[in-house]
Parts: structure tokens; sequence; C-alpha cells
């Protein structure tokens, strides 16, 4: 073995306890032990049959070479087109890049705009990469928690007290994972009004933002005056459109980002792959009732699985978006770790701890609402006995 050191930028960054816990539900099936999984953070329906029609179309049409970097003009107009309808947010497309997915989009466009020394804020609990792409950009990650007693929701004043004079970007999710909250419209001008005074980047990661219950909706930061040249949106077809095997997302950034990011998706894949740029811009230009058909099922197993918890009497704030629960698990008095191994263990059913979401999760676990109501009920019910003997 060389006697060089290897990379100390991988040293400060672990890996994902989501993945960690896919990895023991995998192990347990294959030695024929079934689990009931709320620990998968995707759709669990097929992709609508006319976004994979477009992509054989393609496909058998020969497009099967590169695209351009940045994406074919049809996908990005698509995209102008959607936020257009859905959002009244006007884009144009050389201010997008097709990515293989939300996590290089995110990627690429922190990388672009840190340096060393540059501090990036980041509510918790948090999807665990944020602190990670953070540190890869030698910035650093300065996070506070968000409060079960205020619904888990960003408080701009909060948000104020650690903002500095080296404070370059903060991580806004809105609807917000593992937690589910969405931000109301009234807070969303406060944290534009303290970007714009502070003078520091909103990073969107609006992958959940079409699925919304109980009234909720989605607010773009970007359409508050001033916005548009210090927020980059993450954009994703793997939830809205039940594509996340196919890897293909998007960055909306200022033209000076995007420039910059070009770089780094040049350096990383050089391009997305052609036929499913054709699929995911069929996805965005044709019915949108696949959408909200997939939300209305959602909305159907969320309720299911907050009626399982009001049951068994254990505390949660009810989520207003994306597809999951976080409820709190302090009253058993086992960690968020054990809790979850205990019940991968005895009922037969994965959660994912809630300090994979860093420190302030601890004493939660998340619980994706991403299967059927029959496997539901199913899971909840052998939930219910295992923790009979606590």
């Amino acid at each position: 073995m060389l006697k060089q050191p290897l990379s100390q930028r991988t040293e400060k960054i672990r890996l994902s306890t989501i993945r960690e816990v896919a990895n023991k539900v995998e192990e347990a099936r294959k030695r024929g032990i079934e689990i009931i999984s709320f620990s998968a953070g995707r759709p669990d329906f097929d992709t609508p049959h006319h976004i994979k029609d477009a992509a054989k179309k393609a496909l058998d049409n020969g497009l099967v070479h590169y695209t351009a970097s940045m994406g074919t003009t049809e996908l990005r107009e698509a995209i102008c087109q959607r936020f257009q309808e859905d959002y009244q947010l006007n884009l144009d497309p050389d201010e997008i890049i097709a990515t293989m997915g939300s996590t290089e989009a995110i990627y690429i466009g922190m990388q672009s705009i840190l340096n060393p020394g540059d501090e990036v804020i980041i509510p918790e609990p948090m999807y665990l990469y944020y602190g990670g792409w953070s540190l890869l950009g030698e910035a650093e990650p300065i996070t506070f928690a968000l409060q079960e007693q205020n619904d888990f929701l960003i408080d701009a004043e909060n948000l104020k007290q650690h903002v500095t004079g080296r404070t370059k970007a903060f991580i806004l999710t809105s609807p917000h994972n593992p937690t589910g909250q969405v931000i109301e419209e009234n807070e969303i001008r406060k944290i534009a009004e303290l970007a714009i005074k502070k003078d520091f980047y909103i990073i969107c990661d609006d992958v959940y933002n079409y699925f919304l219950y109980d009234g909720a909706k989605h607010h773009s930061i970007a359409k508050v005056p001033g916005m548009r040249d210090r927020t980059l949106i993450i954009g994703s077809f793997s939830k809205t459109y039940a594509m996340d095997g196919w890897r293909i997302g998007y960055l909306i950034a200022p033209r000076q980002v995007i420039a910059r990011a070009l770089k780094m998706h040049q350096y990383a894949v050089n391009c997305c792959n052609s036929f499913v740029q054709a699929g995911a811009q069929v996805a965005l230009t044709a019915s949108q009732n696949c959408v909200r058909e997939m939300v209305q099922e959602f909305d159907r197993r969320r309720r299911l699985l907050l009626s399982y918890l009001d049951d068994l009497r254990i505390p949660y704030v009810r989520p207003r978006g994306a597809f999951y629960v976080f409820p709190s698990i302090k009253k058993f008095g086992l960690s968020s770790k054990q809790f979850s191994d205990y019940l991968l263990r005895e009922a037969r059913v994965a959660v994912v701890p809630g300090d994979g979401f860093g420190p302030a999760g601890e004493g939660y676990v998340r619980m994706a609402f991403c299967l059927s109501c029959e496997e539901i009920e199913k899971g909840m019910e052998s939930v219910a006995e295992s923790l009979k003997k606590i």
C-alpha cells in the first residue's frame, strides 16, 4: 500500500444513516426476513407510462448521444414553462443546468459560491449531506435547532442570531425533510429581507414542493423583490414524478453562479443522459394529473399513519408537506438508534433514527409513508405489539 496520505476532506464527512438503514433492510431480506420499511424516502409508485414511453421513443429515434452540458434546450424551456404556470416565476433557460439528480444540483451549486472561511447556516434536524457539502466547499456549517414546541418551523428572528459577516448562504427546505413542515409566506418574506440586508444567498431545496396537505402552499422566495440574484433553486424529478432511478434534476441560479456551476458539472459528468432528458421534458409538459393523484394517495397514507401514532400516544408535529412524519420517542427511554434497532429486530419494521439528521434529531425517528396502506397497517400493528414489551 502507498504511504501517501489519502484525502483529508473525506474524513470530515460521513455516510448517510438513511443508506445504512436501507442496507440493513436489504441484508435482512436476503436472509428471508420480511421487513416493512418506513425508511425509504422515495415514492413507491411506478414512473407514469407517458414518461417512460417518451424515453423509449427517444431511444428508438436514436437519441443516444451527448447533449449540451447544460441540458437540452427543450428540457430547460419545459422547466421554465412549469415554473411560469405553477409559480408565475419567469425564468430563462440560460439560468438552468440539467443535473444527475438534485444531489448533483445542490453539490455544484454550493461549490460554485463557497470559499474557505465562509459559513453556511443549516437548521437541524437536516438532510445529512448539507453539512458535508459545506465542508467539501471548505466552508463551516453553522447549525441551529428547530424546536418541536414551535412545530419545527424556521423563525427568521432565530436565524438572524446566527448570521455573521462570514455568512455566505442559508439552506431553506420547505416542505422540510425530515419533519414535513411548510414555511408560511410571511416568514419567507422575513427571511428574504434578512438575506438582502445581510447579503447572503438562499439555497432552496425544493424537491418536495408539490407534496402539500391540509391547505399548505409552497411559496418561492425567488419571487420576493431583490431575491432572484441571490437564490439557488434545487429541483428534482425523483419525488414529483416517481423517477428516482432515472437520476435527473436541475439547478436554477443567477447567471454568474451558473457559469461556475457549469464548470463543476462538466468536470463531474459532462451532461445528463439524453433519453432521460426527453422523458423529463414530457413529465413537465404533459398533464400533471398523475402528480395530483399521487399526492392524494400520499395524503391518505399520511392520515392513516398519524391515526396509528395517535392510538399509540406517540407525540408528533403534524406534517403538512413531503412524505415524512418525525415522531418523538423520548418517552421510551431509548436513544433514536436503539429504538430503531429495536423495531427492526422485534417488529421487523425499519425507521430512520433521528440523530442521522444531526444532534437536534436525537429523541425522534423519521417515518416515510411511502408504502401502501396495507403495509402501513401491518407495520404499525407490529410496532404496537413490540412497544408493549418496553
